[in-house]
């Protein structure tokens, strides 16, 4: 068995805002930079892309694609009748076509030039169907976000709601950019499922390909492979979660469905909490003050859930009644069985980490992960000490602080949990602070 560092939910210039760069030569040069073995497709049933792939990707033996020494598997995103993203994994083209042939009677835009990501009219188990059918693996996409998730708010609340008599044919289940397995281990119907962590990447650059990924201890870089991985099957398994720190994800707290301000607590022994009063609202916070804001919070959440609180400065600026809406951190609060993890005994670890790039940034005090000077030390730290996933995770601090003392020091914050991050919402990342 080898290890082998895996990314699979991507996505094409075919999907609404995708970057026009995205190709597999911009692919594969961000792999070999972060150290990706894996990767998948994505929108492989989008009738240009699967062309585009079928026409590049190099068939090995044993079913393996390759494409300049970056191996692929065939992906593709799909919304289903409920408006629940699930992430599907193919073994060849032949599925692939067989698969898009059964969806075209139920879906509008699968054969369009936008189809990368189309919508299908089927419900949950009927699409596990039609996959399962057509020898694929599929599971819920960013399970916890607020959008086109499966856990969102006023939506499932645990798998067997959804999937029914086709759970058994649902095969893992995506954490999301603002979850991760101490946030999915705390829901008990959760337990026997594989999980990963991937990118759902909308761009070729190194802040979004592989931003998340999996490690999987497999025999060869195939299609049988990932699935007997994901089964935890004759050896095969996933080894490692690793993925952003759900607060820095772009929906870890509550905000407003309008104006995406982000909702915060602070203390304030002055005051007392109500729903009504005792808030202040600037640009990106809408923050209220109370005593005790643990406990103001959860209340507020709580008020959240059942869809009655109203956004103070949509009232106040636009004199309308837009909703506040759960982040993933208090929809798990609304939803979990255990106050803590109860992680099983084949979860994986998981780390959490932060792009190279965006330390580089924050370090350097440049607004633009773009900037040209990032970038350019960016690749130097490549040239000089190999992969970005190897620098994140496994290089000895000492080694890392011979390029940069000051990338060293926040490398070894965020690996020993000592780091300050404020919080993503609204669909806005979060941000380390140095």
């Amino acid at each position: 068995m080898k290890p082998f560092n895996v990314d699979l939910h991507i996505h094409s210039p075919h999907s609404i805002s995708v970057s026009k760069n995205l190709n597999l030569d911009t692919m594969v040069e961000t792999c070999k930079k972060k150290g990706i073995d894996i990767i998948a497709t994505g929108d492989i049933l989008q009738p240009t892309w699967l062309k585009y792939m079928e026409n590049n990707l190099q068939k090995e033996k044993d079913g393996i694609f390759l494409y300049k020494n970056v191996n692929f598997i065939l992906q593709t995103e799909i919304e289903d009748k409920e408006n629940i993203h699930e992430v599907v994994l193919l073994p060849n083209f032949e599925a692939a076509r067989e698969l898009q042939k059964k969806l075209k009677p139920f879906s509008k835009n699968l054969m369009n030039e936008w189809g990368g990501r189309p919508r299908v009219n089927l419900s949950p188990p009927d699409l596990v169907d039609e996959v399962d059918a057509a020898g694929g693996l599929i599971g819920p996409a960013h399970a916890f976000t607020p959008f086109k998730a499966i856990f969102r708010q006023n939506k499932y609340a645990n798998l067997e709601e959804c999937y029914q008599d086709s759970l058994k044919k649902v095969s893992f289940l995506e954490l999301g950019l603002s979850a991760d397995t101490y946030i999915a281990d705390r829901m008990k119907g959760l337990r026997d499922i594989s999980f990963l962590s991937n990118s759902d990447a909308h761009s070729e650059g190194p802040t979004s390909l592989g931003r998340e990924f999996n490690r999987f201890e497999i025999e060869k870089p195939n299609f049988e492979e990932i699935d007997l991985a994901i089964k935890r099957q004759r050896g095969r398994k996933i080894i490692l979660n690793v993925g952003l720190d759900p607060r820095l994800g772009k929906y870890y707290n509550m905000f407003c469905n309008k104006c995406r301000r982000r909702i915060i607590f602070k203390e304030d022994k002055t005051r007392s909490f109500t729903l009504l009063n005792n808030y202040k609202i600037d640009a990106n916070y809408i923050t209220y003050f109370a005593r005790n804001p643990i406990i103001a919070r959860k209340n507020y959440q709580k008020e959240v859930d059942k869809g009655k609180v109203i956004c103070p400065a949509c009232k106040n600026e636009l004199k309308k009644n837009y909703k506040i809406k759960l982040g993933v951190f208090e929809r798990i609060e609304m939803i979990s069985d255990y106050e803590q993890p109860r992680h099983p005994s084949h979860r994986p670890p998981y780390i959490d980490i932060i792009p190279l790039v965006e330390i580089i940034r924050k370090v350097l005090n440049i607004k633009s992960s773009k900037s040209k000077t990032v970038e350019k030390i960016y690749d130097d730290f490549i040239d000089k000490l190999g992969t970005e996933f190897s620098i994140l995770i496994d290089l000895p601090i000492k080694k890392i602080s011979e390029v940069n003392k000051e990338i060293a020091k926040v490398i070894s914050s965020f690996r020993t949990g000592n780091i300050e991050i404020l919080t993503g919402g609204g669909g806005v990342f979060g941000e380390i602070k140095i």
